[in-house]
């Protein structure tokens, strides 16, 4: 009953025209299934799904194992937005870890295509040059691999910069040129390296996917930046959506929380924000 409740809850807000907000399982704390059912009964409608390990994990999922896993979620009233495929010990510019990131990056690309998934998201470490803002010709490389393989799979692959310059992200996208790699932003990443995210979406906007629904406070030379509440950081938020309204942005929006003593409290009171933003 309580699956039936949030679909119900979900059509209600589609019909009156409110944005559907998503929510990283992660962010919640809960085993999978316990997650899976908070999601669905504080009116979350989008579910980002973390892949890196536990039972998520592509090499962990059994061909049964992932059905269930879609029509449980099926059931909730919850759709599967972006699966996330987060390995920060494996850089694109490591000779040593590259060919292991791509290989994993690609086992969740094929889980994706076989629970329905149209987007891997992944946070990416520097990618050019701090100077120049030159790609790095090994990762470069490594995203070619990725993709052509994601374009196989009818999946798009959608890269999280933090700490590249606009110029850089915009060169590394243009050299690729590949349609099924793309942006993902995560706002308040950008700010605690001292990025812009607005700016970063004027130019690369009509290459974006999907966007994080996060604040923080600005990283500068004396202290790194921090997350915070959202609302309560220095995220321009209100440029940023309506930047984001005006560009008539579809894609999924996810609310995250990761450093709180309260999570699910923060998470529902920044999808309500957003809502109001929106």
């Amino acid at each position: 009953m309580r699956g039936a409740a949030s679909s119900v809850e979900r059509k209600v807000a589609e019909a009156m025209g409110s944005p559907a907000i998503g929510v990283d399982l992660d962010d919640l704390r809960l085993p999978v299934k316990e997650g899976l059912v908070r999601a669905a009964e504080s009116g979350f409608q989008l579910l980002e799904l973390p892949t890196t390990q536990g039972e998520t994990a592509p090499r962990n999922l059994t061909s049964s194992g992932r059905r269930h896993l879609a029509r449980h979620v099926d059931g909730l009233g919850l759709k599967l937005a972006a699966l996330t495929v987060e390995i920060p010990g494996l850089r694109l510019t490591d000779p040593r870890t590259v060919d292991e990131r791509v290989e994993r990056t690609c086992e969740t690309i094929e889980l994706a295509r076989e629970l329905g998934v149209s987007i891997v998201t992944a946070a990416t470490s520097a990618l050019t040059h701090p100077d120049t803002g030159v790609p790095d010709d090994l990762a470069m490389a490594a995203l070619h691999r990725i993709g052509e393989y994601a374009d196989s799979r009818g999946v798009v692959y959608a890269i999280r910069p933090s700490q590249d310059r606009r110029e850089g992200v915009v060169r590394v996208l243009q050299a690729l040129g590949c349609r099924h790699i793309q942006l993902a932003v995560d706002p308040a990443a950008l700010v605690m390296n001292g990025a812009d995210p607005v700016a970063l979406l004027e130019s690369l906007g009509d290459q974006l996917s999907l966007v994080h629904a996060r604040d923080a406070t600005a990283g500068r030379t004396d202290h790194p930046g921090q997350e915070t509440r959202f609302g309560d950081g220095e995220v321009d938020l209100v440029g940023l959506f309506k930047l984001l309204r005006t560009s008539e942005f579809s894609g999924p929006i996810v609310a995250r929380r990761q450093e709180t003593a309260s999570p699910f409290i923060d998470l529902v009171a920044t999808r309500d924000a957003v809502r109001r933003l929106l």
